[in-house]
This record gives structure tokens, C-alpha cells and sequence, in this order.
């Protein structure tokens, strides 16, 4: 990347085709090249700083993936792109091969985003934009945040995925799940009754009140939760100061409690998902008997047309015979009129619909029995779990009487807090229905298949547990929520280095999961300081210091050693130990001694400091 001006010195940086370090410290412009690069993929607005002034134009060399050179030109103040078919690194600049509009047109190959996506192979995908299922073109910006992150990004709390707009947040799942599932959303029917939907959330909410009355019956004479956490956290305490030779006891006990907990939370999302399969199937037959109607008013349609014959003398409106050709008690064969085979056309195409949604209808049946057999089988299991905890009941009983009551008290508060775990997670999921701009991205990542969430969740646990983040197998990614789920707790709620380290292994997984499984996607990530402000789960985020050396080796050893495609990475601080030959390592010392930064020192000794 280049910015050019006639009074000024070129001010440039050199990406390797691996690995990229541009390391420094702040005010050196770092930040700034994540932004030129962002403006160069087609952002609308370049940061303004002192030192920009005098640079008119950038240059942004791009290797295609068919391995020939083009460099994109644009004015700083933007506007439209410049298509240079060579690397062009300095001016004067000449008359660009090709130009290129700054705006996203899917009728036109003539702008920047259509351009790159031809180029990566995702060019003509469909995204969802509502719960209508009605859908929009693929552009570059929907796709440029989860390839470029800057800072901001990096520690916001808003999910990796999602971009924090309100408006495209449905889209934003939908562009997720092309590079989760290769599967864009082309294949979606519009909805046009309001009736339909509301029909559905209906049955949706019906499902959940049933389950929620259920539940909360059972803690009809129950203390509030944060007292019996109290009480939990009492019997904790006296049970281990007893536990004393039954400890092994206690612990086997511990887990089939967690066991039966999140066995109970399981069969609690079967159910929910019977309700939402229910309540699709429901819908489906609505369209089903639409179908019919139309098969049957096209019928109609023929035969009034047949009928005419009898009346009007003439030729004929389907086969177009004549008169004295015709045969009144028969049907028309042979050639057809237009109006007679768009008629045949239109009854295929909907007979075609029709089968195509009998066999979805046949797919969600198939679903329904998976569920029925899942939630059979997770009764059993619970039943064996129960079973198990009685059986350990009674050891424990026989050691100790009182050890047995405090046991058995601290079952049912565990139980009656499970209950009310499962309110919870149920009144949030109502409320995800009932919000209709919520329900459309629920809709969207129930379109997840569970076997993609499980595939990416292995590549994003692998890339932390390289790195050295604790207890990195039990991170995973929750569809349902959009976010990285860490420590049992979503990544948002987690301290802003625990959330860079987040964004940072889910930005580099994606890019490796898609690389693997030949999924298109851009081929490059750009990280703003992804380490910096790093802080292990259970140290004060605010704390003074470095990040973990453990953590800042095993992020450079595995990006170097495993990362796919591109990867270009923005740091104040330095790697401790030495980098590859293959990695490039750009180093700004805001000093008199080597590159002072991204911009060169001008004469009057005015420096590049920048974001």
C-alpha cells in the first residue's frame, strides 16, 4: 500500500504473502494502515490526520487468485476506484486501465465490490435481509469487517460476526453462513402475508408459555434464587469441611449433577425445537394448500378457455386449429397457442414447487422423529443419571446420617436452581420471539446446521489452545446468541483483552475453516492489536503489565506455522521470540533511528504519529 502526492515523499508498506508484523508504538500509524486498507476495500471515508496532507492518491497492490497483479487507485478524499492491470508503486500516475465504482451494484460489473467478489468466487450470492425472506445481493462490506478489524472492533463487545447495526444485523448472520455452510440464501421464498408470520412466532410463544407454566409449578414453594444460592454456598462450605474420606463420593456426586443438569437442559431445547418444527411444518402446509389453489384455478383457466369454443366459433385458444380441424369432445393436440403453453408452463412450475416442498415438509418430518428419538433417548439418560445420584445418595448415607442431609439438601437446591436456570433461558427465548428484529436473526441461525457450528467451534478451540487460553475446549460458537461463548459465559460479558483474544481466533479460525473445506472467502485478515490488552479470564483486566509471554508466543508461533492465506497483524508490542523467514517484520521506533513510522519525517522534522 501506497499514498502518493506530487510535493511529498511516497509513504509505503510491503505485505508478505504469509505473515505480516507491523510492530511499534502507538501514534506510528498502525492503526491508520487498518483504516487505509478498510478505505481501499471500499469504506466510504479515510481518517483524517495532520500527516495525510500533501498525499492525494493511494495505491493498494492486490494479488488475484489466478496470481496476476492489479493495483487499485483512490483518491484520499474518495470517490471511485482506478484498475491498474500491473504493480504500480509510484507516480506520476497515467490513465488508469479501468474504473470502478465505490458502490455496491448488483445489475453492473463496473464497481469495486462485484470486482473482488468475482475475484474470491462469491460474487452472485443472495443474503436474507428480513424475516419476509426477502433477500439482497452480496456485497464486499458485508463481508470486509470479518476480514478487516481494527482496535475498535477488536474490544467492542459487539460479536465477531456482526458489524453493531441495528439495520443489517439479519444480513450479517446470513453472510456468516455462507462461509459456514458454502450456502447463501438464493433458494428462499418470499413471504407476503404478515398473517403467515405471526401465525408462527404464535405458535412459537405457545410452546415456550407451556414449558415456562410446567417448570414453574414445580417452584411454586420454592425461595428465590439468590437465596438458595445463599444456601448453596453455606452447604458447600459445611459439606467440605466433613466430606473428609467420602470426597471421591462427593465429586462423583458433583458430576452427575452437573450431568443431569445439562441433560435437562437438553431434552428443554428438544422440546423447544419440536415446537419450532411444529410450528414450520404448519406453515409449510399453508403453502402447500396455496399451491393447490393455484394448480386448480390454472385448471380452471383451460377449461374456460376449452368452453369457448363451444360458444365462439373461431380458432382455437390453446392448439390454435381451425374450425373445421377441431374436436369439441377431446383435448387439443399438437402445437399450442402462447397463451395455452404459458398456461402448461406456469401449472409445471408450480407442480414442480409443490414436490419440492412436499419433500421439505417430508425433511422436517424426518427431523421431527430425530427429535422424537433424541428426546427418548435423553429421558433415559436422565432416568440412569437419577438412577446413579440414588444409588451414591445411599453411600454416602451409609458413612454419614448427617452428611446424607446435607447432601440431599444440596441436590434439591441444585435442582430447584437448574429449574430456574431453565426459566430464564426460556423467558429469553420468548423474548427473542417476540422482538420481530431478534426473530429474524434467530431464524437465520436456526438455518446454522449444528454439525458447522460444532466443526467451527473444534477450529476456534484448536486456535486458542495453541495460543495457551485456559480451558480453550470449552469454547465454542453459539448460533443462537451470534457470539463466542468462553468460561461459560458469552465473550461480550468477558473484559476487553479477553475479547480481542476472542475476535482476533475467530477471525483467523474462519479463514482457515473456509481454506480447509474450499469455501470461498477473501484470503486475508487484518488484526489491530489482537494480544496488547490481553489478561488471563481471572486477573484484573486493568491490571499493570504485559500479556501473558506464553500467550504472545504461542499467537506468533501458530500464525506462523498454521494460519492460511494472508494474514497481516497491528502491535505496540514485540514478539519474544524470533520470527520466521517468511514472516515480514515492519518495525516503527518513532525515534531517529530507523523508520520512524508510516509516513516519512518531513523536512521540518514533523513526524508520522497517527492513530
Amino acid at each position: 500500500m501506497t499514498f502518493v502526492g506530487s510535493s511529498v515523499e511516497p509513504a509505503t508498506v510491503e505485505f508478505g504473502p504469509a505473515v505480516t508484523l507491523v510492530r511499534g508504538p502507538s501514534d506510528t500509524g498502525k492503526s491508520f494502515i487498518v483504516d487505509a486498507i478498510d478505505f481501499m476495500l471500499g469504506a466510504n471515508a479515510l481518517k483524517e490526520i495532520p500527516e495525510r496532507e500533501g498525499y492525494s492518491t493511494v495505491l493498494l497492490g492486490i494479488q488475484l487468485p489466478n496470481a496476476s497483479t492489479v493495483t487499485l487507485s483512490r483518491s484520499v478524499d474518495g470517490g471511485n476506484f482506478g484498475v491498474f492491470y500491473d504493480d504500480v508503486r509510484s507516480g506520476p500516475l497515467g490513465v488508469p486501465d479501468d474504473t470502478l465504482a465505490a458502490k455496491h451494484n448488483p445489475a453492473s460489473l463496473a464497481n469495486l465490490s462485484r470486482y473482488l467478489l468475482d475475484a474470491v468466487g462469491l460474487d452472485g450470492r443472495k443474503v436474507r435481509r428480513n424475516a419476509r425472506n426477502e433477500t439482497d445481493s452480496l456485497s464486499f462490506r458485508n463481508v470486509a469487517h470479518l476480514c478487516v478489524v481494527d482496535e475498535t472492533q477488536m474490544q467492542a463487545e459487539v460479536s465477531p460476526p456482526l458489524t453493531g447495526n441495528y439495520v443489517t444485523k439479519t444480513k450479517e448472520m446470513s453472510v456468516l453462513k455462507v462461509f459456514l455452510q458454502n450456502e447463501d440464501d438464493s433458494g428462499l421464498v418470499a413471504v407476503e402475508s404478515k398473517s403467515d408470520l405471526a401465525k408462527l412466532s404464535s405458535a412459537k410463544v405457545d410452546v415456550v408459555d407451556r414449558l415456562l407454566q410446567e417448570i414453574e409449578a414445580q417452584l411454586s414453594d420454592t425461595p428465590e434464587a439468590s437465596e438458595l444460592r445463599d444456601q448453596l454456598a453455606r452447604l458447600n462450605a459445611t459439606i467440605d469441611q466433613q466430606s473428609g474420606s467420602i470426597s471421591q463420593l462427593v465429586d462423583r456426586r458433583s458430576s452427575i449433577t452437573k450431568g443431569l443438569g445439562d441433560e435437562q437442559r437438553r431434552f428443554a431445547a428438544y422440546e423447544s425445537e419440536w415446537g419450532d418444527t411444529t410450528a414450520l411444518k404448519n406453515r409449510f402446509k399453508i403453502l402447500d394448500q396455496r399451491y393447490s389453489s393455484d394448480l386448480a384455478r390454472l385448471a380452471t383457466v383451460r377449461e374456460a378457455g376449452t368452453l369457448l369454443g363451444y360458444f365462439t366459433a373461431g380458432t382455437c385458444a390453446f392448439c390454435g386449429a381451425e374450425p373445421a380441424d377441431q374436436h369439441k369432445n377431446t383435448e387439443c393436440e399438437g402445437d399450442t397457442t402462447s397463451f395455452g403453453a404459458a398456461v402448461d408452463e406456469q401449472a409445471s412450475r408450480t407442480r414442480a414447487l409443490a414436490e419440492d416442498l412436499r419433500a421439505t415438509i417430508e425433511d422436517v418430518d424426518g427431523r421431527r422423529q430425530e427429535l422424537r428419538r433424541l428426546a427418548g433417548q435423553s429421558q433415559s439418560t436422565r432416568q440412569q443419571l437419577e438412577s446413579d445420584l440414588a444409588q451414591l445418595e445411599e453411600a454416602l448415607a451409609s458413612d454419614h446420617g448427617e452428611l446424607k442431609e446435607l447432601v440431599s439438601k444440596r441436590t434439591s437446591i441444585e435442582r430447584s436452581l437448574s429449574l430456574y436456570d431453565q426459566v430464564e433461558s426460556l423467558e429469553k427465548m420468548k423474548r427473542i420471539v417476540v422482538d420481530e428484529s431478534t426473530a429474524e436473526t434467530a431464524a437465520v441461525a436456526a438455518t446454522v446446521s449444528l454439525r458447522a457450528q460444532r466443526e467451527f467451534s473444534v477450529e476456534l478451540s484448536e486456535r486458542l489452545a495453541a495460543w495457551g487460553y485456559p480451558d480453550a475446549d470449552h469454547v465454542r460458537y453459539d448460533a443462537l446468541s451470534q457470539d463466542v461463548v468462553a468460561g461459560d459465559q458469552l465473550r461480550a460479558a468477558h473484559g476487553k483483552g479477553v475479547r480481542a483474544i476472542l475476535h482476533a481466533a475467530f477471525s483467523l479460525s474462519l479463514a482457515k475453516y473456509c481454506s480447509d473445506r474450499e469455501i470461498p472467502h477473501p484470503g486475508f485478515v487484518v488484526l489491530d492489536t489482537p494480544v496488547l490488552t490481553y489478561r488471563p479470564p481471572d486477573q484484573d483486566p486493568l491490571a499493570d503489565g504485559e500479556p501473558p509471554r506464553h500467550v504472545v508466543d504461542g499467537f506468533y508461533r501458530d500464525i506462523q506455522r498454521n494460519a492460511t492465506g494472508q494474514v497481516i497483524v497491528m502491535e505496540n508490542t514485540d514478539p519474544t521470540e524470533p520470527l520466521d523467514e517468511q514472516t515480514v517484520d515492519v518495525v516503527f521506533t518513532a525515534r531517529e533511528y530507523g523508520r520512524y513510522g508510516f509516513f516519512p519525517v518531513r523536512p521540518n522534522g514533523d513526524s508520522d504519529g497517527s492513530a
